[in-house]
């Protein structure tokens, strides 16, 4: 007998920080993926694909701000001044490791807590786990340890702080605010 899939709560997030359109619908797309493998996660099965998932979510969502301050020259992005806009304008970043270091710099996301970045951190590191052969100190070998229902929730959490800060820190101009569809992340 299979146990009944459960659909839990949802968070919706206004898409209104993101700047190029194919971005935010994959965006769109991989937030619905992610409350389905909620949904269906009994018993832990699904831990490290969701952790996983919301690194992704989070890498692209991130990257961005990045992308915004890069490109975005007239339109500007709120709460990060001309000067940074424009050192952030001439760099490479594509990695998450890098998009984090790059927020940390300018202070992007100090208003999350003085952790934020380490937390991304760990997250980045959870999620290169993906690769099941790789060893990592900061990551336990043991996966069902790595991937268990404590990390799962706190990924899931930390997928909502960042989002919705993203959300209200980082707002395109009203006229372009719904440029993208909202996404729909799970609750924990």
């Amino acid at each position: 007998m299979t146990e009944e899939v459960k659909k839990r709560e949802t968070v919706e997030i206004p898409s209104n920080f993101i700047g190029d359109f194919k971005v935010g619908d994959n965006l769109v797309y991989n937030a619905d993926l992610l409350c389905a493998l909620h949904d269906a996660n009994t018993k832990g099965v699904f831990n490290k694909v969701i952790v996983v998932q919301v690194g992704s979510i989070l890498e692209a969502a991130l990257g961005q701000i990045i992308y915004r301050a890069q490109h975005f020259n007239r339109e500007g992005v709120p709460n990060i001044d001309e000067a940074d806009r424009k050192e952030i304008e001439g760099k490479q970043v594509d990695k998450l490791n890098n998009i984090i270091d790059v927020m940390r710099k300018y202070g992007l996301l100090k208003d999350l807590g003085a952790g934020i970045y380490d937390e991304l951190h760990r997250l980045r590191k959870y999620r290169n786990k993906v690769h099941i052969q790789d060893d990592n100190k900061d990551v336990p070998r043991d996966e069902p340890v790595a991937f268990s229902d404590e990390h799962c929730v706190w990924s899931v959490e930390l997928n909502i702080r960042v989002l919705k800060h993203l959300s209200e820190k980082f707002p395109r101009p009203a006229a372009n605010a719904k440029y993208v569809n909202a996404l729909n992340v799970p609750k924990p």
